[in-house]
């Protein structure tokens, strides 16, 4: 996987869970829609490409990276719908989390990537 040395995704952690709660939350909606029989297939935000930029992965270089990411929108559906604000945020942060990891461990077994 390349990496772009200066994304500094640390330094963006707080919107990069952000995008990700907000794109958990729209994909809740998309699948509620969904099972409704309501068409929904060009109403997808596309937020995990800002989150890869901030993170610095490039589109076609990790597609674990991008497995991961879609797992959690897949699962999103599963979770209760709410108006609280911070719904879902604990799921954004574990997302992230495992993003990084698989991150770091790509840059381990990929060093001069």
């Amino acid at each position: 996987m390349k990496r772009n040395a200066k994304a500094g995704f640390d330094t963006n952690k707080d919107l990069i869970v952000n995008l990700i709660q907000a794109d958990l939350k729209h994909n809740q909606l998309i699948s509620g829609l969904g099972s409704l029989d309501l068409h929904t297939d060009s109403h997808f935000l596309g937020l995990h490409r800002a989150v890869s930029q901030l993170m610095g992965i490039e589109e076609s270089r990790s597609d674990q990276w991008f497995a991961i990411y879609d797992t959690f929108l897949e699962n999103a559906h599963k979770h209760p719908i709410s108006d609280n604000p911070n719904h879902l945020l604990t799921v954004a942060q574990e997302c992230y989390d495992l993003l990084c990891a698989c991150i770091k461990i790509e840059s381990h077994l990929n060093p001069k990537d």
